[in-house]
């Protein structure tokens, strides 16, 4: 890609394409690339290129069509498709399984295919401009026209939003295929205008259930034969390209936005959103988190990245299909600064957010004398801005907490004033955790020595529980037995992570089996749920939808049963070694590694005003750095 693409920066010429033709006034749609150069681009395709633009020229004559054409073409050029054998072999099972299927739901598994190709590393690319034709461009825009001929009966869609979000081709790498076909699109039968409503979202909702009925693409997967899709979990990426591929052929004008890196929390996130001109988007729950740094949405035209051949770009910065519209979303703010050194020749500057265990680019800036302005950032967010020297990565001196009212603090470590930590965690905390813990409030452990003659011997109740280390029943019986069972007394669904039965003071009882109970005398032997309840790992889980227990070899006393409600396991273990780290001066500085003998850790002479990471290096790769402000923790 890197050739073309450096042609492409060089002859960005910042033009737009009016659009006089339309019913509505006069509107732009985004075209950096001017048609010439992209024709120039094409190389030996220019003639397939150059009949599209012919036959909407001369032989059928239609400027708005031509229109069309041109916007293709100009924002086609950083355009690509997968492909290599992982993705050929995989595209073959899909022709294969789904050879009666309609291309618009072959589309959603070529979409996969290219993830899976491009994971396994194993791929190359072809371009757009060298491989397309002049039938296929001619179908696509003949089809599109039809469905915005369609839609305009019940709606007043705009030439920019059809231009946008209904007219391209192309949803992401996938193989060129002729999706919009009419196999698809007139399946279903329905009255569109009926259902319009209001707004466009209504009918989108009617549209997807319909689709919905016809299609599940989980099961849909599971025919294929291939291992690698075998594996394969379907995520909000397949689920918001899939809804756009439905809503496209509806002339539904939906985009795909995304968070690529959450601030708070780890993983990023995509879905759909409907352009209606009635209505405009404010902060919502499409994000799924109060706190986005940046909000991008997935275009069909090209937009201004990094022009720099002499410095390393992130491989997010440098994809042109993407658009930022954090403003919609968020009260956003313009954040300056100025790095005190710079080592580089470099002209663009980086703001980051942790994420996944690392600092990673969400925006960029041109950089001046060390100084850059990042546009339209979210608040109350920590930031890492960064530059390259080469391809390392040059972080400032200090992160930066951008507070809600726009007030912007240096997170300075002060080694003049220095604190003791006392940690019993190492990643925020999921309010879930207090719905687990009150759901096992009330479960009855039972005893006996028959199975058959209920009721059994109430031995005793959990009253309490601690979300992240085990809680303790204590066991006021002399009686011995056979089978230990734990049921629920109330309304919910109560989980458990582990549960020990205890000897003594440390001595836990090994059982010869777990189970589940039916009915009196009738129980399942080691069922998932039993086993996940009664082994040690803290990230499995079973409920008690049954009454479940263990069975020993024969009866015995129990003085304490220890158990721990369903958790995240991101607690602080006795056994575990663990490692305490500031950001001071562009890095991340240890203060040393502890081997846990308790549910917490506790460092002395920690610099105060830092950002602070515990890392736990035993197991385990859920962290999130945090600050320390008035003797309370705040995770990030």
């Amino acid at each position: 890609m890197k050739p073309v693409f450096q042609n492409i920066l060089l002859l960005v010429v910042g033009v737009t394409i009016t659009l006089s033709a339309c019913r509505r006034e006069p509107v732009n749609c985004p075209r950096l690339v001017d048609l010439n150069s992209a024709l120039e681009l094409s190389g030996d395709n220019r003639g397939e290129l150059q009949k599209v633009l012919d036959y909407y020229r001369k032989e059928n004559p239609d400027p708005l069509k031509f229109k069309a054409a041109e916007y293709l073409i100009c924002n086609m050029v950083a355009h690509y498709a997968v492909s290599g054998t992982t993705m050929q072999r995989l595209k073959l099972d899909i022709d294969t399984t789904f050879r009666d299927q309609p291309n618009a739901v072959k589309l959603i598994f070529y979409l996969m295919a290219a993830r899976i190709a491009v994971a396994q590393g194993e791929h190359t690319i072809e371009f757009d401009l060298h491989k397309i034709t002049s039938d296929y461009l001619i179908k696509n825009i003949e089809r599109s026209f039809g469905i915005w001929k369609e839609i305009k009966n019940h709606y007043d869609l705009s030439c920019e939003d059809f231009f946008m979000y209904v007219l391209p081709y192309r949803i992401n790498n996938e193989p060129l295929t002729e999706w919009k076909d009419s196999a698809y699109y007139r399946m279903y039968d329905f009255q569109k205008g009926a259902h319009l409503g209001f707004s466009l979202s209504s009918y989108q909702s009617y549209v997807s259930n319909k689709v919905g009925t016809y299609y599940n693409y989980e099961l849909l997967k599971n025919q294929l034969s291939d291992t690698l899709f075998k594996r394969y979990a379907l995520d909000c990426i397949d689920r918001a390209y899939s809804t756009q591929i439905t809503d496209r052929l509806f002339g539904i004008p939906t985009a795909v936005d995304f968070v690529l890196h959450y601030p708070t929390q780890e993983n990023r996130h995509y879905w759909t959103i409907v352009r209606d001109h009635r209505f405009v988007n404010s902060k919502c729950y499409y994000s799924q988190t109060p706190y986005t740094a940046k909000v991008y949405r997935k275009t069909s035209f090209i937009n201004p990245i990094p022009e720099d051949d002499e410095n390393f770009i992130p491989s997010f910065i440098r994809d042109p299909y993407k658009m930022d519209v954090t403003e919609e979303y968020e009260n956003a703010m313009d954040l300056e600064y100025k790095f005190k050194h710079v080592v580089s020749n470099t002209g663009y500057a980086y703001l980051c957010v942790f994420n996944n265990l690392a600092w990673n680019e969400v925006a960029w800036g041109k950089m001046r004398g060390g100084k850059v302005v990042f546009d339209k950032i979210g608040k109350d967010i920590v930031y890492m801005p960064c530059y390259y020297d080469g391809n390392k990565p040059i972080f400032a001196d200090y992160p930066l907490w951008v507070k809600s009212d726009g007030e912007v603090e240096p997170l300075v470590a002060d080694k003049n004033v220095l604190q003791k930590l006392r940690l019993k965690r190492k990643y925020s905390y999921n309010t879930a955790g207090d719905y687990y813990g009150n759901a096992i409030i009330g479960v009855e452990l039972e005893g006996t020595n028959d199975l058959s003659k209920e009721p059994y011997d109430r031995i005793g109740v959990i009253r309490h529980y601690n979300y992240m280390d085990f809680d303790t029943l204590q066991v006021n019986t002399g009686k011995k037995y056979k089978y230990w069972m734990l049921k629920k007394t109330r309304y919910g669904y109560p989980e458990f992570a582990s549960v020990k039965f205890i000897q003594g003071d440390s001595v836990v009882l090994s059982p010869v089996c777990t189970f589940t109970s039916i009915a009196s005398d009738k129980i399942n032997k080691n069922t998932l749920h039993s086993r996940n309840i009664f082994n040690d790992d803290l990230l499995d889980y079973g409920g008690l939808s049954q009454p479940a227990g263990v069975e020993f070899e024969e009866p015995v006393s129990v003085d304490v049963v220890k158990y721990i409600t369903r958790n995240d396991k991101n607690g602080v273990y006795p056994g575990h070694v663990y490692e305490l780290l500031y950001f001071d001066r562009g890095e991340w500085v240890s203060l040393g590694r502890k081997v846990a003998t308790a549910d917490y850790i506790e460092y002395d002479n920690v610099p105060s005003g830092a950002l602070y990471w515990l890392r736990n290096r035993t197991e385990g790769k859920e962290e999130r750095p945090f600050t320390v402000v008035n003797g309370k923790i705040r995770f990030w």
